[in-house]
């Protein structure tokens, strides 16, 4: 699969941890299908999974990109349960998962080799779900991770945006609408006519907005919070 520049940007990298802030219509899918098929048949038992906010989420997501992509590679395919066995380089077999987030505690006890997890800045409970459930699944193989979603305010997301600034094995990659070639750049100047402009910025330009409830609409976090010291 030919990769956008951007797209490609974001495979390159040998970061454990990525975080990828895209708008809309980046391609977002098209690099988790990517990874994982990348992961998956590099060696035997390289499980990889992939979570959305619900398990539909998962399955109109994700599902079929990945079944296109793995066909080659295909040793068995679970429909109910959106599971695929693959063959990898080195004759064994490995297995690839989709699950939804609200489901998470089922994956306690097993291991990966690389997770994806989807529309990030909606899952509920992040912190909790990633440090107790999900993090220790990557232990056994050393796994890595790849975050992935478009902004929703200043929540977990955009924290974990950050983490790169004080951890170098996170790494974060931002990109918008127009960083998609295969995106006529008109629509996504026709969406901006449209939209309030803090939801075209949130969107389509990737940008940490959070206009609802507050007094002014000109309140920016990066210039009126400071930090106090006591």
């Amino acid at each position: 699969m030919k990769l956008t520049p951007a797209q490609a940007e974001v495979v390159k990298s040998h970061k454990r941890f990525r975080v990828l802030v895209a708008g809309r219509r980046f391609g977002k899918t098209t690099v988790a299908a990517e990874e994982i098929v990348g992961y998956a048949i590099a060696g035997d038992d390289n499980n990889c999974a992939y979570l959305a906010p619900t398990f539909q989420q998962a399955r109109d997501i994700c599902w079929l990109a990945l079944k296109k992509r793995l066909a080659p590679v295909t040793s068995s395919v679970n429909e109910q349960r959106l599971e695929i066995v693959v063959k990898t380089v080195k004759g064994g077999t490995s297995r690839v998962v989709l699950r939804s987030w609200d489901a998470i505690e089922t994956l306690r006890g097993q291991f990966f080799r690389f997770i994806v997890l989807d529309e990030v800045a909606s899952l509920k409970g992040f912190w909790e779900g990633w440090e107790e459930v999900l993090r220790p699944t990557l232990t056994d193989k050393r796994g890595d991770a790849l975050f992935i979603g478009t902004p929703k305010g200043f929540n977990h997301f955009y924290d974990l945006a950050n983490l790169c600034e004080k951890d170098d094995t996170w790494a974060t990659f931002r990109f918008t609408s127009y960083d998609n070639p295969n995106v006529p750049a008109d629509e996504i100047d026709e969406a901006k006519k449209a939209l309030p402009e803090d939801t075209f910025a949130q969107e389509y330009m990737a940008d940490f907005r959070k206009a609802e409830g507050l007094v002014s609409t000109a309140f920016d976090r990066s210039r009126h919070v400071h930090r106090v010291e006591a």
